[in-house]
This record gives C-alpha cells, sequence and structure tokens, in this order.
C-alpha cells in the first residue's frame, strides 16, 4: 500500500463535497500536508477562470483541499480488480 506522499505526482480520485456531492473528482495530486492536500482538477480550474473572467491561464493552478471537505481519496495499486458481481 502507497501513503499519499508516495502518490505526488500521480492521478487520485477523491469524493470533495464543496465541488459536487454526488461525483468523485479526477485530480492530480501535487503535494501533501498536515492539513490537507494540494491538487490539480480541472473541474476547480473551469470555475477559477470563469470566475475571473478569462478562457486560459499561462501557469495550472493547484488548489489546497484541507482533509475535513474530503470524504475519500481514491488510490490504485498495480494488482487486477474484478466486480464480484460481474459474470461471464
Amino acid at each position: 500500500m502507497q501513503t499519499l506522499n508516495e502518490l505526488v505526482g500521480q492521478p487520485i480520485a477523491a469524493l470533495v463535497p464543496f465541488i459536487d456531492r454526488t461525483v468523485i473528482q479526477r485530480l492530480k495530486l501535487h503535494g501533501v500536508e498536515t492539513g490537507g492536500l494540494w491538487v490539480e482538477s480541472q473541474t476547480l480550474t473551469d470555475l477559477f477562470l470563469g470566475k475571473i473572467g478569462v478562457s486560459a491561464s499561462p501557469k495550472t493552478a493547484i488548489f489546497f483541499l484541507p482533509y475535513h471537505q474530503i470524504v475519500f481519496v481514491l488510490g490504485s495499486i498495480d494488482v487486477p480488480a474484478l466486480s464480484e458481481k460481474a459474470t461471464l
């Protein structure tokens, strides 16, 4: 099992209710702090650019997500995953 620190630079998924209560967000993890995570998020980037009235930025924004605003984080390991309900 990898820790969050070991996942820095990799894609993760997380349920973040303040972004959307029902959609698991695809994020890129950029940093881990004691209070939360630094992530790249296309959803938040689109919202941010829309709020400031531009369609592009010369640099990619990263956002700080406090742990108390994250329901769960999903990483992956290099092992096949199968659905228990799947039928052949």
